[in-house]
This record gives structure tokens, C-alpha cells and sequence, in this order.
């Protein structure tokens, strides 16, 4: 038995792949389907976040103009649940002013203000061409993850991270290592190992140096988040929506709860094992046209957030001979809007 089938002897993947398909809303909008012009009901009865308020969230409204062009078609929603050795870790960081360290993140997060919780996320990046870092080892996966998410900042009671965007790997195949890219998502769950698994999403298909538009919004009782993906250089477009995932047992129901919203490079780690595996060299990603929403859950107000204030992660290993930690990815902001990772 492999160490990737022995880290979760429990999981019935056929089962879970039930229980993720039924939680699911998504269905192909007919031929002529715009998003721009099309009523708030049908958008939700499609598996479409809702459309933003150009008047109070004119950033967003912009970044929803763009991903929905119409230029663009609409691929069927359809999914892989992928192998264990592709699952992704938890970030954990040493507490800094403004910057802070991981051993698998690299990226920016912003916190809400003002009695506010996160209710949307979006940004746009170019898949990046991942290559064999420096020393790396005959056999060995080097993987990477580019995504957008909420709540992956602080350990807390019922923890969940919704995430979403972009997978390139480095494998071996028959002894040659080989690129790989794919469209991800998941809905993680703290010590629950069905959900500790990420999905594939079949479409849109993903190649290096496609530029992406990720978009997540949440429902208004905080229970489901909508999902959209854009390759914009391919002109196809998957959307769908998931309700939380069940509780355990007679536990209270999963939510979002909104405490962070961040965009991130990552290194994944194979369970058991924590440690995260090799991070391909893959250069540079550039974040652009990030932001998010947030609202007042008692009032209903809402405001855009941008990168202003934003924490930087940079992402180390731990070296012998001698033992020390060396940076391997690092984040630049370049404005309140764009920042790029590089790997180092």
C-alpha cells in the first residue's frame, strides 16, 4: 500500500464524490445566457453568484463586466476527486507588523474592519510555467497551487477554508518528470478528512500562461459561496455554487465566516506527513485586480476592500548543513491593487 493510499484508509471516495456532487447547483445557461442582463433569480437558479450593485460596488461590478464578456462561452460543470498526494495544507505564520512566514504559503491577506466579515473575493493571474527547482531529486513531485480563499489565516472553533483557482505540478511519468494544470477547488475542513481532499474541476482546461479570473461570493446566510472561473484566453467559463459542507454528527453547521480573505501560492503536503513537498520554480505570479467585499452582518452595509494594509506571507524551508531557513518565495506588493510572488 502506497503512503498516499495509507493516509486516509477511511475515505470512500465514491461517497464523497456523492456527497460534494449533491451539494452542488450548476447547470449549462441556455445558448444566448448573458450574466450582464439576466435577473437576479436566474443567475441564482444557474449557479451564478449574484450580481454586484454597480452603484455601491462599482469595483466589483467591474471585475463581474470583464469575467462575463461576451466573448466568452459556458463549459458544463463537472468534477475529479483528486488523489491524496495532492491535498492542501493549512498556512500557519509567525506574527510580524506587516509581514509574516510560512512553510507553505506565499501571498497577502487582508482582515475586515468595522464589525465587517468578508462576502466576496476575486483576482485575476497568469498561470505560471512550473521547472524543476535546484537540486531536485530523481522521482520527486514538486507541486503548487494559485488560489483565492477565506478564512485560511487564524485556527479557530470550527474551522473551514473555501478556496479556489489553479494547480501546476511537476510528476514523474514513466521517469520523466511532466507538467500538469488544472482547475481546483475545495471547501476545507479542519480534522475532517473527506474534506481535507481538493477537487478538479475537468473545465476549463488550463495551460501555462492562460490568463484566469477567480471569483467566489458568499450566500447571505453565510451556509454557501458561488464559484466562478474565467480563462480568459481560452474564452470559457465554469461557474457553480456548494452548500457548506454537512455538520459531524449533531455539530453545529459549517459557514464562513469571513475573518480573512487572501491570495495565495502554495505547496501542498502528501498526509500524513505535514511537511510540505518541493516547491517547483515557478517563477513569478502576478495578482492583479484583487479585492473583495465586505458587509456589516447587523446592518447590512457593505464596502470594497482593496490590498491597502494588506500582510505579506513569504514562504521558507529549513536547510541542513547547517540547519537555517532560507526563503524560497516571497511577495511584492506593487500597488493597492496588484502584487506579484517570486520564487526565489
Amino acid at each position: 500500500m502506497t503512503r498516499e493510499k495509507a493516509s486516509h484508509p477511511r475515505i470512500d471516495v465514491d461517497a464523497l464524490r456523492k456527497l460534494v456532487g449533491a451539494s452542488i447547483t450548476s447547470t449549462p445557461p441556455p445558448g444566448e445566457f448573458d450574466p450582464l442582463a439576466a435577473s437576479q433569480e436566474d443567475l441564482k437558479k444557474f449557479g451564478f453568484p449574484v450580481r454586484p450593485d454597480p452603484m455601491l460596488h462599482p469595483t466589483e461590478y467591474a471585475f463581474w463586466q470583464r469575467m462575463f464578456a461576451k466573448s466568452l462561452a459556458f463549459e458544463a460543470f463537472d468534477f475529479e476527486i483528486l488523489p491524496l498526494v495532492a491535498t492542501q495544507g493549512r498556512g500557519f505564520f509567525w506574527e510580524s507588523p506587516r509581514r509574516q512566514t510560512s512553510l507553505n504559503w506565499s501571498g497577502a491577506y487582508i482582515t475586515p474592519r468595522d464589525g465587517t466579515v468578508f462576502s466576496s473575493i476575486w483576482a485575476m493571474f497568469q498561470v505560471p510555467t512550473p521547472n524543476l527547482p535546484p537540486g531536485a531529486k530523481p522521482g520527486e513531485k514538486d507541486l503548487s497551487s494559485t488560489w483565492i480563499g477565506f478564512d485560511g489565516q487564524r485556527r479557530y472553533y470550527m474551522s473551514t477554508l473555501p478556496q479556489f483557482g489553479t494547480a501546476q505540478n511537476i510528476e514523474p511519468n514513466m521517469g520523466i518528470p511532466t507538467r500538469s494544470f488544472f482547475a481546483w477547488w475545495q471547501w476545507w475542513v479542519r480534522d475532517l478528512g473527506g474534506q481535507q481532499l481538493p477537487i478538479k474541476l475537468t473545465a476549463p482546461v488550463i495551460r501555462a500562461g492562460d490568463l484566469v479570473m477567480c471569483y467566489m461570493q458568499v450566500a447571505v446566510d453565510r451556509a454557501a459561496v458561488s464559484f466562478v472561473i474565467t480563462n480568459l484566453t481560452t474564452g470559457r467559463v465554469v461557474q457553480f455554487s456548494q452548500n457548506a459542507p454537512p455538520p459531524v454528527g449533531a455539530g453545529l453547521p459549517f459557514t464562513v465566516s469571513g475573518a480573512t480573505a487572501e491570495w495565495v501560492m502554495e505547496r501542498p503536503a502528501i498526509p500524513p506527513d505535514p511537511a510540505p513537498m518541493p516547491l517547483p520554480d515557478y517563477g513569478t505570479v502576478d495578482f492583479r485586480d484583487c479585492g473583495a467585499t465586505a458587509i456589516n452582518m447587523k446592518t447590512g452595509a457593505t464596502v470594497e476592500r482593496s490590498l491597502s494594509g494588506a500582510k505579506l506571507i513569504d514562504m521558507y524551508v529549513v536547510r541542513q548543513n547547517p540547519e537555517r531557513t532560507v526563503k524560497i518565495s516571497i511577495p511584492k506588493q506593487l500597488d493597492t491593487t496588484e502584487f506579484l510572488t517570486e520564487y526565489l
